[in-house]
């Protein structure tokens, strides 16, 4: 959810409570100037109506009939000593032909030795009406504040948060192998000023930690490559001579092999480096199925050598874009990670399908979790002969390109799936 709807949602939570709650009031304190209005007519006009009550007995009837809207005298036979009684009702309107609201007041009087009941009744209906009227005028103001201040909030919101932004717009296209020099946009108010200073502050040393560690990497890299080249040189002179004991080759072979291995681990390293320093940022499209028929052709010698059976099931012919370099990279590791880890005459099985690609290989089986293995320097069991980097390798580059990536195993067959 986005800092601006949140906001406006807080806003229209707070404000709306209040809003119905003073139209509410609005209507109760309406309402009560109109009860007190009317209460104060049926008072006068009991007055009026006790005056003409004993005054004018001749003109009685006449008189208290057009007082009130209807006023109904009825005789009792003892004093009910009903001073005055206010209260609401409904009465059914011919010529409305329906109920209607009345406010009546009731009391009694004594005329002649005789007591008598009144109940004088006022149709509300006209003020029902205006009541009715000013509470939809109500509703309408506060559904058009609320609007408004919707609409406001949201305007002024969006302009304030603009240098925001393009803060996070900034930072979106802003690569750290990039050699021209970042800058946010100026902006006058002093929360963002100071956001954009330290973000600035954070990405300046953090260019300055990149630009050392890949200086660090490739002087590295270069600098091992030579007493490596020397040491396995001289260890292949001295296995060459033929006057060295069987316990001399043996410790020679092993240093050989460790140099070796030494030189793919630097290798692995290196990649890793300029992998998460993203320096394959060249990219073309790839035809899946004829770049791994090509370094299947490649790997044919080490296939043989284990006797080992291929099955290839290209059921689609994917197109992925891809650096070149890392496309090598990710199908090397898989293909020869199915080859050195297989079994003596065993069997691989590459499914390409449009969005996935499956390895399968016969192997040993493995106690532990196989997702662990796409962690560095993991190795299947005993293996000393592999730098642990492979599979590492495998899942960064899944990674920068967002394909999701799975290793099971069920007894002896291993199973990578890779989907696009």
């Amino acid at each position: 959810m986005k800092l601006l709807t949140l906001t406006n949602r807080y806003y229209m939570v707070s404000i709306l409570p209040i809003l119905v709650m003073g139209g509410f009031i609005s209507y109760t304190i309406l309402k009560g100037i109109i009860n007190r209005e009317f209460n104060e007519k049926l008072f006068a006009e009991k007055q009026q109506f006790i005056h003409e009550w004993h005054t004018y007995d001749n003109l009685r009837e006449t008189l208290y009939l057009n007082v009130g809207d209807k006023i109904e005298v009825r005789a009792v036979s003892h004093d009910p000593k009903i001073k005055s009684v206010l209260s609401d009702t409904t009465m059914y309107d011919a010529f409305e032909k329906r109920l209607l609201p009345y406010r009546q007041l009731k009391f009694s009087d004594k005329l002649h030795g005789k007591y008598y009941i009144i109940t004088i009744t006022k149709s509300m209906l006209p003020t029902e009406e205006l009541v009715r009227g000013v509470g939809e005028i109500i509703l309408i103001l506060i559904a058009g504040l609320v609007f408004s201040l919707w609409l406001v909030s949201r305007k002024i919101s969006k302009k304030i948060w603009t240098p925001f932004n393009e803060t996070i717009s900034s930072l979106k296209n802003y690569q750290i192998s990039s050699s021209t020099d970042f800058h946010f946009a100026q902006t006058a108010i002093d929360e963002f000023t100071e956001l954009n200073r330290v973000l600035t502050q954070m990405i300046n040393k953090s260019k300055s930690d990149y630009v050392n560690l890949k200086e660090f990497t490739e002087n590295a890299s270069h600098e091992i490559q030579t007493p490596l080249a020397i040491i396995k040189s001289k260890a292949e002179l001295l296995l060459q001579e033929g006057n060295l004991k069987q316990s001399d080759l043996e410790d020679v072979a092993k240093i050989y092999e460790a140099a070796n291995r030494l030189s793919r681990l630097k290798q692995g390293l290196s990649m890793l480096a300029k992998i998460e320093n993203n320096q394959f940022e060249e990219v073309e499209a790839i035809d899946m199925a004829a770049f791994i028929s090509k370094y299947l052709e490649n790997l044919e010698e080490l296939i043989e050598i284990k006797r080992l059976t291929v099955n290839k099931l290209f059921h689609s012919k994917p197109v992925l874009i891809l650096n070149n370099t890392l496309a090598y990279v990710l199908i090397n590791n898989l293909l020869n990670n199915a080859i050195k880890h297989n079994l003596e005459e065993g069997c691989i099985t590459i499914t390409l399908n449009n969005d996935e690609l499956i390895i399968e290989n016969s192997g040993r089986a493995f106690g532990g979790d196989p997702e662990k293995l796409f962690q560095r320097f993991k190795r299947k069991g005993t293996v000393t002969d592999s730098s642990g980097l492979g599979l590492s390798l495998v899942k960064k580059i899944c990674d920068i390109y967002s394909m999701a990536i799975s290793y099971t195993i069920q007894g002896e067959t291993h199973r990578i799936a890779l989907r696009f």
